[in-house]
């Protein structure tokens, strides 16, 4: 075994995190062999560095995409800690592997810690939508709408059924529109958030008055969860309010107002970005524009050929 695996091993329980976070490089993608010398390492380890441990693997994992830390967040699942378990539900974010849902279902269901449960039910998110585009089997896309459902509205913990609202967003099933309305009508600004995350996944343009009459609230909130929505729904009457929310004074509802523009697309959409680019602020700020505004362009492409095809199929 490599030497300095067994050093990172060894030195796991004494390590300043994450002022040593760079040692931790040596537990990206372990193999099996690896994986038990490192459980047999992690098991005496005190909770507190367990859990900087498991923050510190989804930092690198964020920043440095060639990292996999996937099967010690897995071994983490089953931790003892409910602030561990949260954390690596939190870190396999970006996994598409089937085999996590039951986890993730089990953890919905009968985890006693409510922070857990709603990590759960937001990482089934992911999971729901790739069940509606056709690339999860049947059987489990369903088991996922069901536990999703009862979960939003039964569950004991408030944020547990508005995270497992957001989540089943993604579904067309008949149940969700009810529980979205009564969310979005309740006049609490967290259950409204969550209504309008919902709204923005659905794919459905049946929501779009109710976002684009958030996209001016007082709340910068609700403004900023409108302004994405509308991007993701591609509603074309949201163009000369989000144009106005490029000057909001909330920083992330200007940022969100730049995506959805590219999301949407069109002459006026175009020319406003073009418009704010000599006065962007900061690499972030430039790069999103130059985002924004290729994808704009990839848009306006594409309903362009659409609009080819109609006129060919018309002749």
């Amino acid at each position: 075994m490599d030497d300095s695996f067994e050093r990172v091993l060894e030195s796991l329980a004494q390590l300043d995190l994450p002022a040593d976070q760079a040692r931790l490089l040596e537990l990206s993608d372990l193999d099996r062999s690896q994986l038990e010398c490192f459980q047999r390492a992690w098991l005496p380890i005190a909770e507190p560095q367990r859990l900087k441990v498991m923050q510190s693997l989804g930092e690198l994992a964020r920043e440095h995409i060639d990292l996999n830390f996937d099967r010690i967040d897995r071994l983490a699942l089953d931790d003892v800690a409910g602030e561990v378990r949260r954390t690596a539900i939190e870190n396999l974010w970006e996994s598409e592997d089937p085999a996590l849902v039951p986890k993730l279902l089990h953890a919905l269901a009968d985890d006693p810690q409510p922070d857990v449960r709603a990590a759960a039910a937001a990482g089934l998110g992911p999971f729901v939508y790739l069940g509606e585009v056709g690339r999860l089997e049947l059987p489990q896309h369903r088991q996922m709408e069901d536990a999703l459902l009862l979960a939003a509205e039964r569950d004991a913990d408030s944020v547990v059924r508005l995270r497992a609202l957001e989540s089943i967003g993604f579904s067309s099933r008949d149940e969700v529109r009810p529980l979205v309305e009564q969310a979005f009508r309740s006049g609490q600004e967290t259950a409204q958030r969550s209504a309008l995350l919902a709204m923005g996944r659905s794919a459905n343009e049946v929501w779009g008055p109710d976002v684009i009459s958030q996209l001016h609230s007082p709340s910068p909130v609700l403004r900023l969860e409108a302004v994405r929505a509308a991007g993701e729904l591609q509603l074309p009457d949201s163009v000369p309010e989000v144009i106005e929310l490029l000057e909001d004074v909330d920083e992330d509802v200007r940022r969100a107002a730049i995506w959805s523009l590219g999301q949407l697309g069109g002459r006026r959409a175009r020319g406003a970005l073009q418009q704010l680019a000599p006065r962007a602020e900061g690499e972030d700020e430039i790069a999103l524009l130059d985002d924004a505004l290729d994808n704009l362009a990839f848009v306006d492409g594409t309903r362009d050929l659409d609009l080819l095809d109609l006129e060919g199929e018309a002749e």
